[in-house]
């Protein structure tokens, strides 16, 4: 094929341009999103501390928000926190208990403040959704030391 003209030679050139941006802009519809994850901002994994504890929790591709009053399925890709003291993450969907030694943050909140006895303790932090259930994945443990 024989390119004759200024005019054509610009077509080719914007038509070929377009082909390049479609190919390297364009994302997949199948993207996959990254796996929601909660954590013990603070504190840290091996730290020791004082009492009392402060304790902060966070956690990423995961909407925390209070349980509402009335609940007739659980919401998707949505929970609040809860921590347990010297216990280890319960399985995937099993109901996170109202007692000791799990305490409930229903109301959203992710910070809390306790008093503690001195010596090696392990917490975890796991996420429920609206029925207080337990997701896959949403669970993470630490050992601290309290002088």
């Amino acid at each position: 094929m024989k390119i004759t003209g200024r005019t054509e030679t610009v077509n080719w050139t914007l038509h070929l341009l377009t082909l390049l941006a479609v190919g390297t802009f364009s994302t997949p519809a199948f993207a996959e999103q990254p796996e929601p994850r909660v954590f013990f901002v603070a504190p840290s994994n091996g730290a020791t501390v004082t009492s009392p504890v402060a304790f902060e929790f966070g956690s990423e591709n995961l909407t925390v928000s209070p349980v509402p009053e009335e609940v007739d399925q659980p919401r998707s890709g949505v929970g609040h926190y809860h921590i347990s003291f010297n216990t280890d993450c319960l399985p995937v969907g099993e109901e996170i208990p109202s007692a000791d030694p799990w305490v409930h943050f229903g109301d959203g909140s992710a910070t809390f403040e306790t008093l503690l006895e001195p010596g090696e303790h392990t917490f975890a932090v796991q996420v429920g959704d609206d029925e207080h259930r337990t997701l896959e994945g949403l669970c993470s443990t630490i050992t601290i030391t309290v002088e």
